[in-house]
């Protein structure tokens, strides 16, 4: 099934050098074209904004913007500021999809209209294969269902109706939106498949857990508690909890 909704990639990048091309040649060999690549260099001071801008010269859709320098969910803001598809996704600079991803997920779209954000299972890794774009097959990988941007496609209207992320988040901007979109009861659908290869390396912001870390994720949970308790709702929402996925 051939869909017709156009799609916007997001990646926010900040000294990624090492892994941007393979996430960006991931994107390329996805059976839906995209219509816009947002790369949003937010500080790099290693070969990142010369490795794109040369991939850059050869792919049209990829635009390059200036990031805030104020974490990844500015940086995101940027980008959904400029995305023009009817569809928004996102992928991290060390991360890649699978090359089915966008096809199953547009499919699931457009087979129910009324669904809003199509997510699926991320699978970990931490060795790629060789020569190619994904996992090495006899490598340890772990597979489950999570909060992972990369992982779901989100149509514009979510957006344009929740807003962009929160900006005072450094960590957990991926769990307040979660929590604002379970709070807005927007139809969720999620594919029993992975749709993000998530990469596990030492130098990810998430490898050791921070003071801030801990402070954002909770900031999260009570903003949201906050946000029920004013709309006479007392039940706390689990970000971490499974959907109904149809």
């Amino acid at each position: 099934m051939t869909s017709n909704l156009t799609v916007s990639v997001i990646i926010p990048v900040k000294n990624g050098e090492k892994f941007i091309s393979d996430a960006i040649r991931s994107i390329g060999i996805q059976k839906h074209d995209v219509k816009e690549i947002h790369v949003i260099d937010d500080g790099s001071t290693d070969k990142t904004r010369e490795l794109v801008e040369g991939m850059a010269v050869k792919n049209e859709a990829i635009i390059i913007h200036d990031g805030p320098q104020r974490g990844p969910g500015p940086a995101r803001n940027v980008g959904i500021k400029h995305a023009t598809g009817d569809v928004i996704s996102f992928l991290d600079c060390d991360d890649m999809w699978p090359e089915y991803k966008l096809e199953k997920q547009l499919a699931r779209m457009e087979a129910k209209p009324e669904v809003m954000i199509v997510s699926g299972r991320a699978l970990y890794f931490i060795k790629q294969e060789e020569d190619g774009l994904q996992p090495d097959p006899d490598a340890r990988t772990e597979e489950f269902f999570h909060v992972h941007l990369g992982a779901s496609i989100y149509r514009k209207t979510v957006f344009e109706r929740l807003g962009g992320f929160d900006e005072n988040f450094m960590y957990a901007e991926d769990v307040d939106l979660m929590l604002r979109i379970r709070e807005a009861k927007l139809p969720f659908s999620i594919l029993d498949l992975p749709t993000l290869y998530y990469r596990r390396h030492d130098n990810s912001m998430t490898t050791t857990v921070t003071p801030r870390e801990k402070r954002d994720f909770n900031m999260a949970l009570f903003n949201s508690m906050r946000r029920r308790k004013a709309a006479g709702e007392t039940e706390p929402l689990n970000p971490f909890s499974d959907f109904v996925g149809y």
